[in-house]
């Protein structure tokens, strides 16, 4: 009699154990991977991707200089970006960046904080 009470009470501590367990695997499993965990976070709070880059002077990077530090930068668009200022001189504004070929307004807002025209640009600066 006694060895079936020690059966019960075993059963129910393994039942409690296993259900702890499931229910610990489904919150985690819920939760997105962050950089702790070995995998980068590619978006913000509010889903929108997080850009990582230096700045450049546009008016004197080099089609490398482009596609190495501004995010989002293709090297066809560096060429074509390179070849607008060879033809035309440099860039007065940001948003003559538009007048470039493949170049739009989505773009220009995502990847302006890394842009400059000229000047002092920090110690990060490719300029």
């Amino acid at each position: 009699m006694k060895r079936n009470g020690f059966v019960r009470i075993v059963s129910r501590a393994a039942a409690v154990l296993l259900s702890s367990a499931i229910i610990l695997m489904a919150q985690t499993s819920d939760k997105k991977p962050t950089a702790s965990s070995g995998k980068t976070q590619s978006q913000a709070a509010g889903g929108k991707q997080i850009l990582k880059g230096k700045t450049v002077n546009i008016n004197k990077a080099s089609a490398e200089d482009l596609v190495k530090n501004v995010p989002l930068i293709t090297p066809e668009l560096a060429k074509k970006i390179v070849q607008y200022r060879k033809d035309n001189g440099d860039f007065q504004t940001l948003e003559e960046l538009l007048q470039v070929d493949g170049f739009n307004r989505e773009l220009l807002r995502r990847i302006k904080t890394f842009l400059l025209l000229e000047g002092i640009g920090g110690k990060d600066c490719t300029c």
